[in-house]
């Protein structure tokens, strides 16, 4: 017993999300000036948001007194009207991250298990032992998810996959033919949740088609946000796809008003600018490869990536990270999924990839000054 009575057994074993380090918290900790420090480690969007974006929520602030629509009813008909499906098939929600947790809470317990694959977003994990659930979790083969190992690991207690394309630590893809075979393999009794939080960075050839999917397949969650290409992690917001009798199961478990009427309005404005999508797909794909090449002729390994970052074998990840921030560039450092010599590092602008460089040119000439004294 604690001092707060008897918490489940299997809360204390949850290990705690580590986010990216905010600003102004590296500013306070190192006593640097927060407009100089260069942050490349929640994958946001250096361009920003859409200005359609930001005028609409100037509009929405006129009315933060009112609760917006726990419906989304606006936000609803426009997802429908872009992706070609009833708005029924829709469910707005607080970022993907609310998703992940509503399917957990939805499908698992503690005599139930869900698949993820290895060096998966650490949230899977987090969700599935909120409710006392089993993460199966596959190794990758050559850093891909390796589909068939997962196929292999489904027995009657695993009820849910997740599965992301792009990756995220990785940056890796699922091929569009092997997404299509493993849904159709999959038994019908799992949820397969497919992230494609990052899907707006790949060129549209290489985006799944989720008319397929759903062909193939009814137990099927598409989730997708606005906090990436869009700019709009701040507001929180994001969408599943899927049946609507598997929508209506995951809205009796969310929480009232968990979309904000500002980030209602923004969603819907940033939908309507595809110029600005598209600027920073390109943008991001030219930085990335700009990137993979200068970490190939430092000569630091890294995984080819379709996302908004890249994964970097540096050494000592953690103490690489920490070298970085006091340089006024933070990074992610992912040793909590198992990548302890490896970092994280979103693309940003080219100054700001340049600056990082810079930075971790000092840190790795340090390191070598240290080793030699």
């Amino acid at each position: 017993m604690s001092d707060f009575g008897f918490p489940l057994a299997h809360v204390a074993s949850i290990p705690p999300y580590p986010p990216g380090r905010p600003i102004d918290a590296v500013a306070r900790e190192f006593g640097l000036d927060p407009a100089a420090i260069v942050k490349l480690a929640s994958n946001e969007n250096p361009l920003g948001c859409s200005p359609r974006a930001t005028e609409a929520l100037a509009k929405a602030a006129a009315e933060t007194h009112l609760y917006p629509d726990f419906d989304c009813y606006a936000l609803k008909q426009a997802l429908a009207a872009q992706l070609g499906v009833p708005a029924t098939h829709v469910l707005p929600a607080a970022g993907s991250s609310e998703l992940i947790s509503l399917v957990a809470r939805a499908f698992l317990d503690g005599d139930r298990k869900a698949v993820i694959p290895q060096y998966a977003f650490q949230a899977y994990e987090g969700a599935i032992g909120s409710v006392g659930a089993e993460a199966v979790i596959v190794p990758v083969r050559g850093w891909q998810a390796d589909l068939d190992a997962m196929l292999a690991a489904v027995d009657d207690r695993v009820h849910l996959i997740y599965l992301a394309t792009p990756n995220n630590p990785t940056g890796t893809v699922v091929p569009t033919v092997d997404l299509e075979r493993f849904v159709e393999a999959l038994p019908p009794h799992v949820l397969l949740v497919l992230d494609e939080a990052y899907r707006e960075f790949l060129p549209p050839e290489q985006q799944p088609d989720i008319a397929r999917l759903f062909a193939r397949r009814r137990n099927l969650l598409v989730m997708r946000t606005f906090s990436k290409v869009h700019g709009l992690a701040a507001l929180r917001v994001g969408y599943g796809i899927g049946d609507p009798e598997l929508l209506g199961l995951l809205r009796r478990l969310q929480l009232p008003f968990s979309v904000g009427a500002p980030a209602q309005a923004a969603a819907i404005a940033a939908l309507g600018d595809a110029e600005f999508v598209e600027r920073g797909r390109r943008e991001n794909a030219a930085e990335r490869q700009r990137m993979e090449e200068r970490f190939a002729a430092l000569g630091i390994e890294h995984v080819p990536s379709f996302g908004n970052f890249v994964l970097a074998r540096t050494g000592n990840g953690p103490a690489t990270a920490q070298a970085l921030m006091r340089r006024g560039v933070i990074v992610r450092p992912v040793a909590g999924s198992g990548l302890v010599d490896w970092i994280r590092v979103s693309v940003g602008t080219a100054r700001e990839n340049d600056i990082f460089f810079e930075k971790l040119d000092d840190v790795r000439a340090d390191a070598k000054s240290a080793v030699v004294a």
